[in-house]
């Protein structure tokens, strides 16, 4: 079982880019979860539907990539008791086969042999629409509520302006992809309005704001990559996540 879902501690770090793949082939099962950890998703790699049930035990995904018939269930049957997105990896290849699947609750249906390129960019548009539907979204112990366009640490607010809070929300979906100046632009300012320099203005304050508040040391959290853009840490994260479990547990770092 490949898991980076595992890595963290399953409550505590909750984003729109969660992928279980499942599936029983194991070299094909690593090389998916691969491609789509270079996205900045956080996957979990099983071969049963037993498997998946003990790796979403405290988390759903948010996205399951699954072959369509498995040892123990199917992919379309293990979708509905976890309740999200399936994308179906069928072998088989008539027409009727994928109707039958998509008019069985498959969100989307990949017949093998397929393209990993083509893969991502199906589960990208699948998460697309997921994040559009999602109210929250909690990193560790960052909360961003959507609706109310309000940002918590621990609890605790931390006050952003309309344009931080809109790049943040760039930046968190999902975190770890690097985002240049031009697409924070089209994601987090009107159209016509900005530039380059507005950008990196507004990440410096977004970054002093959330460093004031106790997330990350300088420069941890948001990245800036050279030549490349900016990008929202998943290390810090994974640290952030840990630390904040470790705390609610009672447990000291570094106690034996």
């Amino acid at each position: 079982m490949e898991s980076n879902l595992g890595a963290t501690d399953r409550g505590s770090l909750t984003t729109a880019t969660r992928i279980l793949v499942l599936e029983a082939h194991p070299a094909l099962r690593v090389v998916l979860a691969q491609r789509l950890r270079q996205d900045g998703h956080l996957t979990a790699g099983v071969a049963t539907a037993h498997q998946a049930m003990q790796v979403c035990a405290n988390e759903k995904p948010d996205l399951l990539v699954a072959t369509e018939l498995l040892e123990d269930s199917t992919g379309l049957r293990l979708a509905e008791s976890l309740g999200c997105r399936v994308l179906i990896l069928t072998a088989r290849t008539a027409t009727e086969a994928t109707v039958e699947l998509l008019d069985g609750g498959a969100d989307d249906v990949l017949c093998k042999p397929f393209g990993l390129e083509e893969l991502a960019a199906r589960c990208r548009a699948l998460l697309r629409r997921t994040n559009s539907l999602k109210e929250r979204v909690s990193v560790g112990p960052l909360d961003v509520h959507l609706l109310l366009r309000r940002v918590t640490l621990r609890d605790e607010p931390v006050e952003l302006s309309p344009r931080e809070f809109a790049l943040l929300c760039a930046l968190l979906m999902p975190p770890g992809v690097t985002r240049s100046r031009q697409e924070l632009l089209r994601m987090a300012w009107p159209p016509h309005s900005g530039g380059p320099r507005s950008v990196d203005t507004q990440v410096l304050t977004l970054r002093r704001k959330l460093e004031q508040a106790g997330l990350g040391r300088e420069g941890s959290v948001v990245q800036t990559v050279r030549q490349q853009g900016y990008r929202f840490s998943l290390d810090c994260l994974n640290r952030q996540a840990m630390e904040t479990s470790l705390h609610k547990s009672g447990v000291v770092a570094g106690s034996s």
